[in-house]
C-alpha cells in the first residue's frame, strides 16, 4: 500500500513545490534502493529474531515515515520519511520475509501458497490509491499522510496479539521414514555458494528488469491518464480497480504453476503485461474504454506475478536454513530495478516531454525480463519440476 499511493504524490508535489518528475521520482528511486539493499538484512533479522519482531520494526518505521513526510518542507526530509523509513519498512514487511514465513509451512503446494500471500500485495493497492487519494481530494495531501501513518501505527497493536510463535514454527511434518530421508536430502546452500549459480543472477536479473518495466508504468500513469482528461480521483481509481485483480492474477498464476511448465507460465505474464502498457500508451480520452479495460485487465492480472515465480524458482533452487538471506540477496535486483524504473521514467519524460518514450523503455524492459528462465539451464529444469 505505501509504495503503491506514490503515484497519486506526484501531482501534488509538483504543485506545491515545483519539483521536476525526476527529482519526485528520487524519492521513490531511494526507497525502493533502500528496499533493496537491507532485503538480505531483513531476511538475516527474520532468521534469528522471528517475525514479531521484524514485522512491528517495519509498522513503525513505515507510521513514522509517513508522519515525517506529512510534515516536510524540504526535499531531503521526504528522503528522510518517504526514502529511508518507508524504503527500510518495505523490506521489513516485503516479500523477503513473507517467502521466508510461507517456506515454512509450504513444499509440494508452495507456488499456489505464495501466490495466495502475494496477493494480499493486490489488496493494498487497491485501498493505498483509493484511500490516498480519497484523503488527498478531501484532506490535502499532508493530511493524507499523517493519516495514514497514525493508522499503522495503530496497527501494531493488532499484530502483536497474533500467535507468531506458532506461525514462526512452520509445519511439523509426521516422523515417517519418507519424510526423514525427504529433509535429510533438501540442500543447505549458503549464499556465498548460491552467487556463484548463474540461477541466481537470472532470478535478480528478473526482478531487477521487469521492476525497471513495472514502475516506469505505475510512476507516469496517474499523471497520464489526468493529462489525458480524467478527473484525479477516477485516475486512481482505475489504478485501484487495477489493484484489484492483483489477488485473483497471483491466485490463478499460483494455481497454473502446480499444473503447468513454469517457465511457459513466466513468459505469458511478461507479454501480457507488455500488452498492457501498449494499451495504456494508446489512451487518448476518456471515452477509450476499451484500452482503459486493456490496460487494467492485462496489467492489473499479470504485473504481480513475478514474487510467486520467482519465490517458487528460489525455493526450489536454495531451500534450507539461509533461505531468508539468500533470497532476500536476490531481492536486491527488486529494489534496484523499481528505483531505476521510476527515475528513468521520469528522467526519460523530462528530457522528451513524452510518455510515449517512458511507455516505450517500460514495454521493451518487460519483455527483456522474460528472457533468463529460458534461457539458463537450471532454471528451466527447476521450472519442470514444478508439475505434479
Amino acid at each position: 500500500m505505501l509504495l503503491e499511493h506514490f503515484p497519486n504524490l506526484v501531482p501534488a508535489f509538483t504543485e506545491e513545490f515545483g519539483w521536476s518528475r525526476s527529482t519526485i521520482a528520487s524519492i521513490f528511486s531511494l526507497c525502493s534502493i533502500i528496499t533493496g539493499l537491507t532485503g538480505p538484512i531483513a531476511g538475516l533479522l527474520f532468521d534469528r529474531f522471528g517475525p514479531l519482531i521484524v514485522f512491528s520494526a517495519g509498522f513503525a518505521l513505515a507510521g513514522s515515515g509517513l508522519l515525517i513526510s506529512g510534515n516536510a518542507e524540504a526535499l531531503w526530509e521526504m528522503y528522510i520519511g518517504l526514502g529511508v523509513f518507508v524504503g527500510l519498512s518495505a523490506a521489513l514487511c516485503g516479500n523477503v520475509t513473507n517467502s521466508t514465513l510461507v517456506t515454512r509451512w509450504f513444499k509440494q503446494k508452495l507456488p499456489l501458497a505464495l501466490s495466495i500471500i502475494f496477493a494480499a500485495y493486490g489488496a493494498g493497492s487497491l485501498i493505498g490509491f483509493s484511500l490516498s487519494q480519497y484523503l488527498i481530494t478531501h484532506y490535502g495531501w499532508r493530511n493524507a499522510e499523517i493519516y495514514i501513518g497514525v493508522a499503522i501505527l495503530c496497527g501494531l497493536v493488532c499484530l502483536w496479539v497474533l500467535p507468531w510463535r506458532k506461525l514462526a514454527a512452520g509445519r511439523k511434518l509426521p516422523k515417517t521414514e519418507e519424510n526423514y530421508k525427504t529433509i535429510k536430502a533438501e540442500p543447505d546452500i549458503t549464499l556465498k555458494e548460491a552467487i556463484r549459480m548463474p540461477a541466481f543472477w537470472g532470478l535478480a536479473s528478473i526482478f531487477f528488469i521487469t521492476g525497471n518495466g513495472t514502475y516506469a508504468t505505475l510512476f507516469q500513469s496517474v499523471s497520464y491518464l489526468i493529462d489525458r482528461g480524467f478527473p484525479a480521483i477516477q485516475a486512481s481509481s482505475y489504478l485501484g480497480l487495477m489493484g484489484a485483480l492483483i489477488p485473483p492474477g497471483m491466485i490463478c498464476c499460483g494455481f497454473l504453476l502446480t499444473r503447468f511448465n513454469i517457465i511457459i507460465i513466466a513468459a505469458s505474464t511478461h507479454i501480457m503485461t507488455a500488452l498492457g502498457i501498449v494499451s495504456l500508451w494508446l489512451i487518448n480520452a476518456p471515452s477509450d474504454l476499451v484500452f482503459v479495460i486493456a490496460f487494467i485487465a492485462f496489467f492489473g492480472l499479470t504485473a504481480g506475478t513475478r514474487a510467486p515465480i520467482t519465490g517458487s524458482l528460489a525455493s526450489r533452487l536454495f531451500s534450507g536454513r539461509n533461505f531468508g538471506v539468500i533470497f532476500g540477496s536476490i531481492s536486491i535486483g527488486g529494489g534496484m530495478g523499481v528505483a531505476s524504473g521510476s527515475f528513468m521514467s521520469g528522467l526519460i519524460y523530462d528530457m522528451t516531454n513524452s510518455y510515449g518514450a517512458a511507455f516505450t523503455y517500460a514495454g521493451i524492459c518487460m519483455l527483456v525480463g522474460g528472457l533468463p528462465p529460458i534461457l539458463i539451464p537450471s532454471l528451466r529444469r527447476s521450472g519442470k519440476r514444478q508439475q505434479l
